[in-house]
């Protein structure tokens, strides 16, 4: 039927059609405006959250005995440490006490600080029956007899020898109780910073003693302090080095404006989002920008090339901004959706961080597209940023794409095998991979802080504390011998157990005196080991920086041994308690629910791709490149005998959204090229001429800034910087190398049977 004649479009510099475009433009402008101001509001209500328990609760009644145990005995975990080591070699040294004595009550006055014990504070069973101090305080400074006969008293004393002075009684150790709270945000840094200025102050008016503050506070606050300077400068320098090598990559600096000002919106937008919604910042939550910054990044460098092409062939710059929407935002859209409901699939976490992170990573994802796909073009737009001065495509990228796409076109059935075994023979090495997390690890080597960890390790048995709890039924009393002797099965528990040292508990003091005496002790001197109010005894123990791995399976074993006790004295209990206990069993846990999503994530993501392309085989053939950089990264941890700690597994993550970024453009791009006529290998040539450039540029920038990341002095985050250029190589050579082997192979394959075909294979070729 005839609809009579059509009208012709206008042509793209009419005026009409610029108007429209520059509304478009304004609009756009505008949306972003609000976003951001929207985004600035959220960022407002952000909050920082390193709390420990945060990152390591499983939605179970883990703090349950751990908050019983703190509100009856204290919490050894709010315990700072000053270790004060005589340089005499002698701490009961006339010098070293006196200045020992004066550091103890500096830190007594500090704000925050709700109780100082230190061999000053421990008392003694006297001739008459009274408690007396180890050590006298005198209003003079105690003689050389009186000193050597409370050396020697201390040296016997089961809660000074090995908990408080070392065997060689060169170093003793002041234990610092914080307020309720002081371990967590915000009252952690103003707390630890206030006890570091008085043990500085402590240092300089002692000068025979060499003073050290630890303990878990202090620890985790001076390794957050590192790991933000550290990430700060090593970022910041990655940055710029990839800002330098973007620009004279392109011979334009407006160029590299417009391919990093989205990104970085975009991470804002994202952390902005965070806020918003009540998620805080943690360890693994604080990669989210990062995330955004990598997946935007990739993208952004697409819309530059795609928008380089169009202004070659003569096209208005207003028309290049406003179509690379329409050519690369489908794409960009699809990226960012199967990164999002990957991350979302983390929802099935058992641990409560690992689900936020789940949700803070599918926010970043979709927040970097819509700042990219916005403001790339609107960037691209403007007068000083458009045309030509978006620079020049770099020719060794769209070469060095060219020459290894070429070489795997020519041997794609060798190769094919090869990212297939490899990708196979480099998960199984993952299979031996096991979470393990150590405190020294988070802080730069060789600092006093990593000095001090190691030295109570190896001479008090460990900065952390292990309780096992204790109770008796109603009709005993808790001076009687039997909950002593309950102690003792206690001790011997714990004195199997390989890793924990040090027990102490109420018969560590009391079972050595007479029976008329031992009656005669008041709670009040033992509040620390009894509560018999609560029917309550602990047993204390120290464990070292060995690793969670360690002490998880050390802790497992003391269960089974506590739980015959408990089968054993019906009506008893006895139950291990600790925040290393918690933090061994769930931030294994933690890890293990961030490397098993992955998988999920893969086979997600593979689906939804099929469903997109509209071709089964194409979900099955991405899965390939987007588990073999992971898979490069699992085999280089076992190389290095590394362990999988939340750093590691966040570079998985990290990785899985560049690959899929990656594979999506160049599907997409085989996509418009695969037609009836046009064979796998040309389509796939010409796929790799449009894009090849973006993904080699991309590989090269996210590698030099990720590169930087390597001369930390933090191991986790030099670490992390090794294993994020590792993955950024293995994405990029599984994208040019491996992916067009197997779509040549996988179309073989399909041709040779008429009945199957979709839209990437089987279609009939001439070429």
């Amino acid at each position: 039927m005839d609809r009579g004649p059509r009208r012709a479009s206008p042509p793209a510099g009419a005026p009409g059609v610029n108007a429209t475009r520059v509304s478009w433009h304004r609009a756009g402008w505008l949306l972003a405006a609000v976003i951001t101001v929207v985004a600035v509001c959220g960022l407002a209500r952000l909050r920082m959250d390193d709390d420990l328990r945060s990152l390591v609760s499983a939605g179970t009644d883990d703090f349950r005995i751990l908050d019983e145990v703190a509100d009856a005995f204290g919490a050894p975990d709010l315990d700072c440490i000053v270790r004060a080591t005589s340089r005499t070699g002698d701490i009961f040294a006339a010098e070293p006490l006196a200045q020992l004595r004066d550091t103890v009550d500096r830190l007594r006055g500090v704000e925050g600080v709700a109780e100082v014990w230190s061999i000053f504070e421990v008392r003694r069973q006297g001739r008459v029956g009274g408690l007396l101090p180890v050590i006298p305080r005198t209003a003079a400074a105690l003689d050389a007899e009186a000193r050597a006969a409370a050396k020697a008293r201390s040296a016997r004393h089961p809660l000074v020898a090995g908990q408080l002075l070392s065997a060689d009684a060169a170093s003793s150790l002041v234990l610092v109780r914080l307020v309720p709270g002081a371990d967590r945000p915000p009252l952690q840094p103003e707390i630890v910073g206030r006890l570091e200025a008085a043990v500085a102050a402590a240092r300089a008016a002692a000068p025979t003693l060499d003073l050290d503050l630890t303990g878990m506070p202090a620890l985790r606050e001076q390794a957050n302090r590192a790991l933000k300077r550290d990430m700060l400068v090593f970022n910041s320098t990655g940055l710029v080095l990839a800002v330098v090598i973007s620009a004279l990559a392109a011979r334009s600096l407006w160029s590299t404006v417009v391919a990093s000002v989205p990104p970085f919106v975009g991470a804002v937008w994202a952390l902005g989002v965070l806020g918003l919604l009540g998620v805080p910042v943690n360890v693994l939550t604080a990669v989210v920008p990062s995330l955004a910054l990598v997946v935007g990044t990739c993208d952004s460098i697409h819309f530059i090339e795609d928008m380089r092409r169009r202004i070659r062939r003569g096209i208005d710059p207003l028309a290049v901004s406003a179509g690379a929407v329409q050519r690369v935002g489908p794409a960009c859209g699809l990226t960012s959706l199967v990164t999002a409901v990957g991350f979302a699939s983390l929802a099935a976490a058992r641990v409560d961080a690992v689900r936020a992170f789940g949700i803070a990573a599918a926010v970043g994802a979709l927040a970097s597209f819509a700042a990219v796909t916005l403001l790339t073009p609107l960037v691209a737009a403007l007068p000083l940023c458009s045309g030509m001065r978006l620079g020049r495509s770099f020719r060794l990228a769209g070469r060095t794409a060219g020459a290894l796409t070429a070489f795997s076109l020519r041997h794609p059935r060798p190769l094919a095998a090869t990212a297939c075994g490899a990708t196979l023979a480099l998960g199984l090495a993952a299979g031996h991979l096991d979470a393990d997390i150590r405190v020294r690890d988070s802080l730069p080597l060789d600092t006093p802080a990593a000095r001090a960890l190691a030295g109570v390790d190896a001479e008090f048995g460990g900065a952390m504390g292990v309780d096992v709890v204790v109770g008796w039924p109603a009709d005993v009393d808790w001076r009687d011998g039997i909950v002593l002797a309950s102690l003792d099965e206690v001790h011997g528990v714990l004195d199997r157990a390989e890793g924990i040292s040090r027990p102490v508990s109420l018969a560590s003091v009391a079972e050595p005196l007479p029976d008329r005496a031992r009656l005669r002790l008041d709670t009040a001197d033992f509040r620390g080991l009894v509560a018999p109010d609560g029917r309550m005894a602990v047993v204390r123990a120290r464990v070292g920086d060995v690793g969670s791995r360690r002490l998880e399976g050390v802790y497992a074993q003391v269960d089974r041994e506590l739980a015959t006790l408990e089968r054993a004295n019906p009506g008893w209990r006895f139950e291990l308690a600790g925040m290393s206990v918690v933090s061994a069993r769930n931030l294994g846990q933690l890890v293990h629910d961030l490397g098993s999503s992955l998988l999920l994530e893969v086979v997600v993501i593979g689906a939804i791709l099929a469903v997109a392309f509209r071709s089964p085989l194409a979900g099955i053939v991405s899965m390939i490149p987007n588990l073999f950089p992971l898979a490069v990264i699992a085999g280089l941890l076992a190389f290095t005998g590394r362990s999988l700690t939340p750093a590691t597994v966040i570079v998985f993550n990290v990785c899985l959204g560049l690959a899929v970024d990656d594979t999506v453009h160049l599907l997409a791009a085989l996509a418009r090229h695969r037609r009836e006529g046009v064979s796998m290998a040309t389509a796939v040539r010409r796929a790799v001429a449009e894009m090849g450039n973006a993904v080699v540029i991309g590989g090269v920038v996210l590698g030099v800034g990720f590169a930087t990341v390597t001369a930390s002095s933090v191991p986790s985050l030099s670490g992390f910087g090794l294993l994020a250029c590792a993955a950024v190589a293995a994405a990029t050579v599984a994208e040019l190398v491996f992916l067009p082997a197997l779509l040549v192979v996988t179309d073989g394959v399909v041709r040779r049977w008429p009945a199957y075909r979709d839209r990437l294979f089987g279609a009939t070729t001439t070429a």
